[in-house]
């Protein structure tokens, strides 16, 4: 009879033990869903020509993970931004409707360092698809007549995330990555400029992308910031003929090396 006071005493024991088990972090690489939300500054250079597009864009992120429990793991992400643009360069020109949208499928696998203080090193690589388009058809502050274009990158993301832990709930995840540019195909609605130009399309070949971003996560939340930069070099020139009267012409169009730039903060909610 003595012993019974103790056994409340060892079931809330045994109660804190499972909580601290429960609540103790996990930084391999778990399936599951994240939705997150961007806000982000944007800026698109062409320096051969002084053409500066800048905007803020507002983006939403999705995630998909399955991990296979032998340290693999697939990925899936799908990202849409949007914003209202700024054009600098024959003139100016505003309120310019602008969005892209950026689809990867990528696998890895989990290298866990728990001797040298406990953390996760997981290199990636897959596929990668994005779409920009610029709504850009009407006339600058100079007069120039200005047109749609649309903007198409496969790429090959090559990447590696570091993972830690900072408390029982608390872990850092920070992830870098480099996207080689397989393909570019820039597709120019000239004719909305004037109606005797054609619409042209040029191939790009060379170019990469860099992406930086470290997450905070805590509970299911994470914040933190990132970045992403592209450099993309001249395409290929397209020459067709153009008849303005009764003149031929030979129009030859290239899309002009460019760089990107967007740095944000994200918020994101795992499920």
């Amino acid at each position: 009879m003595s012993k019974l006071p103790f056994l409340p005493l060892t079931m809330l024991a045994l109660a804190c033990n499972v909580y601290a088990q429960d609540s103790s972090v996990n930084i391999a690489t778990q399936s599951g869903n994240s939705l997150g939300l961007t806000l982000s500054g944007y800026q698109y250079k062409e320096p051969s020509l002084d053409v500066v597009i800048n905007s803020a864009l507002v983006g939403i992120d999705y995630t998909g993970t399955y991990a296979f429990g032998n340290d693999w793991f697939v990925r899936a992400d799908a990202r849409y931004a949007y914003g209202s643009a700024k054009y600098t360069g024959s003139g100016t020109q505003s309120n310019i409707p602008y969005s892209y949208y950026d689809l990867r499928g990528l696998f890895g696998y989990d290298f866990s360092f728990s001797k040298l203080g406990g953390f996760v090193l997981a290199p990636y690589a897959g596929i990668g698809y994005r779409y920009l388009f610029d709504n850009q058809a009407g006339q600058t502050t100079s007069g120039a007549n200005s047109y749609n274009r649309s903007s198409n990158y496969v790429y090959l993301p090559i990447g590696i995330t570091h993972r830690m832990k900072i408390n029982d709930v608390h872990k850092l995840e920070t992830a870098f990555e480099y996207d080689y540019l397989i393909q570019g195909t820039q597709v120019s609605h000239l004719s909305q400029a004037a109606p005797y130009l054609p619409d042209v399309t040029n191939q790009q070949f060379r170019g990469y992308g860099l992406r930086l971003s470290s997450m905070y996560q805590f509970s299911e939340w994470s914040v933190g910031p990132y970045i992403t930069y592209w450099n993309i070099q001249n395409s290929n020139v397209v020459t067709q003929p153009i008849t303005v009267g009764k003149t031929v012409y030979r129009l030859s169009a290239q899309e002009p090396a460019n760089t990107t730039v967007e740095a944000g903060i994200k918020v994101s909610y795992s499920f």
